[in-house]
């Protein structure tokens, strides 16, 4: 039965999005184990859940991150067998293969093989430049990105990087100029005892 708008409002208000493990795990892999879904949106959608929670849950519970990581890989072989299946098929010359189309689609919008395709960063916007460079590794060490796009993502996190800690070290000089304006304030000249600038 198809929801409508009220019915998705009303649990998102009133309904319990919060992680179950036996529950959540085992809608995972029959989601992601379905050649026709088999993605993280489609897991999204059948759980009611935004983005965020979804990249909360993977981190917060190694369950779900393992058994999503799993499904990811399960997923791209039954794609990549698909493939094999599609290759060994003869057609007349000129004529168009929608299987072998679609099969390269579904290969851009889940796998991201092509040279245009969208990717998806699991960083927190609230985290320091050094802690998204240790996020984008993690999630590159779990195949998220090409070479390519790793490589763009890291000279743009570097950029970030380098602009915090100037920033950084600017907020460390004004703090020292201001402590040094509080010893001269505080300096009596020579008299040791009532010279608190070094205190």
């Amino acid at each position: 039965m198809a929801l409508t708008a009220k019915d998705i409002y009303q649990k998102f208000k009133y309904g319990n999005q919060k992680y179950d493990e036996e529950k959540h795990c085992q809608l995972l892999l029959d989601v992601m184990m379905d050649e026709s879904r088999g993605t993280m949106s489609a897991f999204c959608v059948a759980a009611y859940i935004n983005e965020k929670s979804f990249y909360n849950w993977i981190n917060e519970h190694e369950i779900f991150g393992d058994l999503y990581s799993f499904c990811k890989m399960y997923s791209r072989e039954a794609w990549e067998q698909h493939g094999r299946r599609i290759r060994d098929t003869t057609l007349p010359m000129g004529t168009i293969s929608y299987e072998f189309e679609y099969w390269r689609l579904i290969g851009w919008s889940r796998f991201g093989i092509s040279k245009n395709s969208r990717i998806r960063l699991n960083l927190n916007p609230k985290d320091t430049p050094d802690k998204h460079y240790s996020q984008l590794l993690k999630q590159a060490s779990e195949g998220d990105f090409t070479a390519g796009e790793i490589k763009q993502l890291m000279e743009a996190i570097n950029v970030g990087l380098n602009t915090h800690q100037v920033f950084q070290l600017q907020k460390e000089l004004d703090q020292l100029r201001s402590d040094l304006a509080i010893m001269a304030t505080n300096k009596d000249g020579d008299n040791s005892v009532t010279n608190k600038g070094i205190a």
